[in-house]
């Protein structure tokens, strides 16, 4: 029987949780996708006001667009698997180079299908929010990325060049 997983807006419940996958990330030395501003923020209360702020158009910061934040969770233990943010509109940079969904699997639980099952929950919660479409984008050498965009249903677009790290990505759509 699969393992029951939440995907469940972030809360205080969780602060020291979201420290703990940003010392894992850290320490492992991987990209933390799909976690707002968690790499340069310490503090897991730092870390989910800023996310209360993306999650209002009369907070979002200049330049940035509303996000809703989520955070993965395995019912049984409680933990903290994985982070997802929604995007609810794209601007230039995201419409470029990032989409509108970014997230990640802390390393210690990578591969046991739990992105996959992550990415198809937040499809659920776009169509929820009207979207007809979404955009989401992955390293060129990132193959668990790609396979879990795959299975959801990705479409491959083209390949760009993420000007701000040098890094090459291949942009995927998913249609709702």
């Amino acid at each position: 029987m699969e393992e029951k997983l939440l995907l469940l807006r972030p809360t205080a419940k969780y602060i020291p949780q979201y420290e703990a996958y940003r010392r894992e990330f850290l320490d492992f030395g991987g990209s933390m996708d799909g976690a707002g501003g968690l790499r340069r923020l310490e503090s897991g209360r730092a870390w989910l006001d800023e996310v209360e702020r993306f999650s209002r158009p009369e907070t979002v910061p200049e330049g940035k667009v509303v996000s809703t934040q989520f955070i993965l969770v395995r019912e049984a233990d409680d933990r903290l698997l994985g982070m997802l943010q929604l995007r609810h509109y794209l601007n230039d940079y995201l419409r470029r180079v990032a989409g509108h969904i970014g997230y990640s699997v802390r390393p210690s639980e990578r591969r046991r299908g739990y992105a996959k099952r992550m990415l198809a929950m937040a499809l659920d919660e776009a169509r929820a929010l009207g979207l007809e479409r979404v955009m989401i984008s992955c390293s060129v050498e990132n193959e668990a990325s790609r396979r879990t965009i795959l299975a959801n249903g990705g479409v491959f677009d083209s390949t760009v060049l993420d000007e701000t790290d040098g890094e090459l990505l291949e942009r995927y759509w998913i249609e709702l």
